[in-house]
């Protein structure tokens, strides 16, 4: 099972690996194209591959999420227990977050704190994700078993983080199509499930 997992976990990778080698035109050029021209690259570029790897990134980051929050309704309603997962799980959420947090802290901010504070400020759908990454930056911190027991209540922000990724995604979307809908659902269902088990 884990190495299905991380077989899995490696594919957005491997894909973004394709469409940089065939995916975009001149492919050879994306990496040069984004350390001269930083923001003004998104957008202008054929098929908005910085779009794409935010994007993907992302929503990777949400798939892995909802694969950690079902593991306990999982044991408690249908007594499936796959808990001895969740950490791997939940350490690859927070990899793909930091990736996409990365990502725009790099094209949107210029790799400047100040920027990104300002920018969180101005813009709450920014503001939700940095506080959800946060949140799960302090849980992978506090993953490894030695230090889960003394902070394993701290963990259950996650489903406060499950809130503030919700946000962020639907005000990130000018339009909120299906899969915005399919995924906010997916995790709005799952707390529903976390609190009626309480």
């Amino acid at each position: 099972m884990r190495k299905i997992i991380w077989f899995v976990a490696f594919l957005p990778l491997l894909y973004i690996l394709y469409k940089l080698s065939w995916g975009f035109e001149y492919p050879r050029y994306v990496a040069r194209f984004i350390y001269e021209h930083g923001g003004d690259f998104l957008g202008k570029f054929p098929n908005d591959p910085l779009k794409f790897f935010a994007d993907l990134l992302g929503i990777t980051a949400i798939q892995f999420l909802i694969a950690t929050l079902t593991l306990t309704p999982l044991r408690s309603y249908l007594h499936i227990n796959l808990l001895k997962y969740r950490r791997l799980l939940g350490l690859w959420t927070f990899a793909y977050a930091f990736m996409h947090s990365l990502f725009f802290f790099i094209v949107d901010n210029e790799g400047k704190v100040s920027l990104m504070i300002e920018d969180a400020y101005k813009r709450p759908f920014v503001f939700f994700g940095l506080s959800a990454f946060l949140i799960l930056f302090m849980m992978a911190l506090t993953s490894h078993k030695k230090l889960f027991s003394k902070f394993v209540k701290w963990h259950k922000l996650v489903y406060l983080a499950a809130v503030f990724i919700s946000l962020h995604y639907m005000m990130s979307q000018k339009v909120i199509g299906f899969d915005v809908m399919m995924y906010v659902g997916i995790l709005v269902g799952l707390l529903v499930l976390r609190l009626l088990k309480r």
